[in-house]
Order: C-alpha cells, then structure tokens, then sequence
C-alpha cells in the first residue's frame, strides 16, 4: 500500500466523477444485502476500527474472511457502477 502523487499533464477526459464509496458488507447468503456502487475498502480482523462485521462459517464450511469477491459485493470485472452521473445520480447497475 505504497501512495504516490502523480500530477497528469495536457489530457482532456470526459469521465465522470466518482461516487462515494460506502462500506461493503458480508452478502454470500443474500446477494440482495451487497452494497452496489462505490464501495470503500474492507478493514478486518484488527484491534479496533473493523468496518465489516461478521461471525460463524460461509457456504464452503470455512470461516468466514471476508475479501473483495462477491462475498461482500464486488463482482468480477470492471467496476462500471461507481460513477456519479452529470446530474448527481449514482450509476448503479444491477450488478452486485
């Protein structure tokens, strides 16, 4: 996790902004509980300042360890859906 401040030069872009990322949360048992959109990144198993809660085993019988897979909401492939559209909206599609 290494942060590097990078200043982009003479480029014209038309993407759009980024939505705020909300916590993502444990949904193997119920994909309709995934947070959709921006999602934030997972803080676990630390002192203090967990973000995710979770307790007891997953569908494969292991404990529960919560990753950035569709166990807590991230899908495969590119994330479309954490955009802001021009008139505020969040562009979330249905994925989880």
């Amino acid at each position: 996790m290494i942060g590097y401040n990078c200043h982009v030069t003479n480029v014209k872009t038309t993407a759009r902004q980024l939505a705020p990322a909300k916590t993502p949360v444990w949904c193997e048992d119920d994909p309709s509980k995934c947070v959709k959109g921006a999602k934030g990144m997972i803080v676990f198993n630390q002192l203090e300042g967990n973000n995710i809660d979770i307790d007891g085993l997953q569908k494969d019988e292991g404990y529960k360890s919560p990753g950035y897979n569709q166990k807590t909401g991230f899908a495969d492939g590119a994330q479309n859906d954490i955009f802001v559209e021009a008139n505020g909206d969040a562009n979330a599609d249905d994925s989880p």
